[in-house]
């Protein structure tokens, strides 16, 4: 099984070292091939050109074709052509033919587990026996109602595009999630990409399902959903309760992705070690609040119903100070009390407070300068850069986050 994996992710790495699908067209009418590093960047990009890296002006480029835009059109096709049959295969075929393989072969595969669609197992190379159509896997080919048992001793990995997923049972509702992590990483760039200069994700990263909670490895006494960081792993871990989509999907893909275009490696000593617990929390849960939709699906939706979380934040029996400095496996993942629950809900509460484009004095702009010193220069949780940052010293935003709080849950 790890030996499968591994491979698999090999493959994904060795595709990403040759990969030179972003296109930089410039004024003077030559264009360069690779993979940008860094989209956001405001005045020059750093591409990536397998081992070479080379830096461009933004006044030298007069176009990008990117990655990321293909993914995001990709999506919004899939989701206008969602009960067309005939129109899902011509979405294969484009994603093939605009460099999104991983994607095309993931459509193809969601195909033949929704329609049975002879085209796309065709194009998968499975074969026919007996009418059922034969899946391949570990070493030999089965149908489809062998497959799911099968899965749970030998789990497979699916490859996307930003993201790929190792799953162990319910390969249909796997498919569905590996697309809405697709949609989560579109959506994090189209809506912090800029504010957070995230770096692309160059090879995917990796998201393992357990089929219950169960069988999930916890990391504190109860289960919940995490993303374990290089060098104690590199991937985000969840599972299905009784929803269609893996609980807390969102969260852990953001959280992951969060490392992988922020922050980095973590302590290789500490596998608890993490820069900027209650920022991670925050910022994770947004993405988890800010998409739904039906599973494979996923679009942005207005923020889910956030008034019971407001009434827990406000039973906090501590001032932010001391929800600043909270450790991620202390306080967030080893007991399961309302104490937790509590600082969960209070570190999303403060970040969507702080977000708000409506506070005055303003803390939205600072904010996103704080996360970017937190996690992008890597300075933690730092009360002196906080407050320095955000202009005001934090036990000044007690007042205006506890009144902000009463107004959201109505009280």
């Amino acid at each position: 099984m790890k030996r499968l994996l591994a491979y698999a992710l090999f493959l994904a790495a060795l595709q990403s070292q040759n990969d030179l699908r972003d296109v930089i067209r410039l004024v003077k009418g030559t264009e360069i091939q690779g993979r940008v590093i860094d989209p956001h960047a405001a005045t020059e990009l750093l591409v990536a050109q397998g081992g070479k890296r080379i830096r461009v002006l933004r006044t030298d480029i007069l176009e990008l074709q990117l990655v990321g835009d293909s993914v995001r059109e990709f999506l919004d096709r899939r989701l206008a052509l969602r009960d067309n049959v005939r129109g899902n295969w011509i979405l294969c075929e484009w994603a093939q033919s605009h460099g999104l393989d991983n994607l095309a072969r993931l459509q193809a595969i969601d195909m033949a587990l929704r329609d049975d669609d002879a085209k796309a197992h065709a194009w998968l190379g499975h074969k026919q026996k007996k009418g059922e159509w034969l899946w391949p896997h570990a070493n030999q080919r089965v149908p489809l109602r062998e497959l799911d048992g099968l899965l749970t001793k030998e789990p497979i990995t699916l490859l996307g595009e930003r993201f790929a997923l190792r799953c162990n049972g319910d390969l249909r509702a796997n498919v569905a999630a590996l697309f809405d992590l697709e949609r989560l990483g579109v959506w994090l760039h189209a809506t912090l990409g800029k504010d957070l200069q995230l770096r692309e994700s160059l090879k995917p990263v990796l998201t393992v399902t357990w089929r219950n909670a169960a069988d999930f490895p916890k990391w504190g006494f109860r289960p919940s959903p995490y993303y374990l960081p290089d060098p104690h792993g590199d991937e985000a871990r969840t599972f299905f309760l009784l929803a269609t989509r893996p609980h807390l999907l969102f969260f852990t893909g953001a959280h992951a992705l969060l490392y992988h275009c922020m922050i980095g490696s973590v302590d290789a000593h500490d596998d608890r070690d993490r820069v900027c617990a209650w920022l991670e929390i925050g910022l994770s849960m947004l993405a988890e609040n800010s998409l739904g939709g039906e599973a494979g699906f996923a679009v942005p939706q207005p923020s889910k119903t956030l008034d019971l979380s407001a009434l827990q934040a406000l039973g906090r029996d501590y001032r932010i100070t001391h929800l600043l400095h909270l450790p991620m496996y202390g306080g967030f993942y080893q007991l399961d009390n309302s104490e937790t629950a509590v600082a969960w809900h209070s570190a999303a509460m403060f970040t969507q407070f702080l977000l708000d484009k409506t506070n005055a004095p303003a803390t939205r702009e600072p904010f996103f300068a704080f996360a970017r010193k937190a996690l992008l220069e890597r300075q933690g949780d730092s009360s002196s850069v906080f407050d320095a940052t955000m202009g005001q010293r934090v036990e000044a935003l007690e007042p205006p986050f506890v009144a902000w709080l009463h107004r959201l849950y109505g009280g």
